[in-house]
């Protein structure tokens, strides 16, 4: 009987925390790209006073959104297995680092749990996303968000959807990245016993300078020397992005909501 493949986790190899210099730029630029949709999604959800909990925090930027929508009498813990990057912030006193594993840890019951980009690099996703519910108090919210893979299938550029596409693969086999998870979200959450569903899915614009192709430029600098792509086509996609004539769609962040 053949064995499953032994696969790498985030953060072993590939998008390692404490490579702070490189790591740091390509977080924020993937920040400033969904921000304000998760914002956005967030406003309505939260309320003063809240005891909150941000898995995955990296540099923070959703845990210090939901310190100041909570406010001085609220608490928010931001969970990382390396908070380095977070420290490195002014955070706000009623923000609270935490190192620990969200697979294995205990970090009690919160009034809202959120967590972005990472039960799609989780092969344990369903298993991780029963204990992040597990975490959200009795009338508390869930908050998760993903990237789903919906338009670069059909880019017109070849170069992108070939560079795309090797990185899925590449991904998938490495660390089990799964790019089509959050696309039920709803459904995912509704068998958790949530209710009160939501979902909201936006999709970033590729175009030179934006957010989006400095993070996807950053990503594929990291992740290239393990594609199986010719090199000739990798360095087209590059300049594709780097081109302000380009226009093209990115993945789709899909957030999804509900209350247990």
């Amino acid at each position: 009987m053949s064995q499953a493949p032994v696969r790498e986790r985030y953060g072993d190899r590939l998008f390692r925390p404490e490579r702070i210099a490189v790591e740091l730029p390509r977080l924020s630029a993937l920040a400033a790209m969904h921000d304000p949709d998760t914002f956005r999604c967030l406003a309505p959800l939260v309320s003063p006073g809240w005891r909150c909990l941000d898995v995955g925090a990296g540099p923070g930027h959703v845990a210090r959104c939901l310190a100041a929508k909570t406010g001085p009498a609220g608490a928010v813990t931001a969970m990382d297995r390396d908070t380095r990057m977070l420290r490195g912030f002014e955070n706000p006193a009623n923000l609270s680092p935490l190192d620990a594993d969200a697979r294995t840890a205990d970090p009690g019951v919160f009034d809202l749990v959120h967590c972005r980009i990472l039960l799609m690099h989780t092969p344990q996703r369903a298993e991780l996303l029963a204990r992040l519910a597990s975490w959200v108090r009795p009338g508390g919210r869930l908050v998760v968000g993903d990237h789903v893979d919906f338009a670069t299938h059909s880019s017109p550029h070849p170069a992108l959807r070939q560079t795309f596409a090797a990185m899925r693969r590449m991904l998938n086999t490495t660390i089990g990245t799964d790019f089509h998870f959050a696309r039920d979200y709803p459904g995912h959450l509704r068998e958790l016993g949530l209710t009160e569903i939501g979902v909201d899915a936006s999709t970033p614009v590729l175009r030179a300078g934006t957010p989006a192709n400095e993070f996807w430029l950053r990503t594929w600098d990291q992740l290239w020397p393990r594609m199986e792509l010719e090199e000739a086509v990798y360095r087209e996609a590059r300049e594709l992005l780097k081109d302000p004539d380009t226009v093209d769609l990115s993945l789709t962040l899909v957030t999804g909501w509900g209350r247990k």
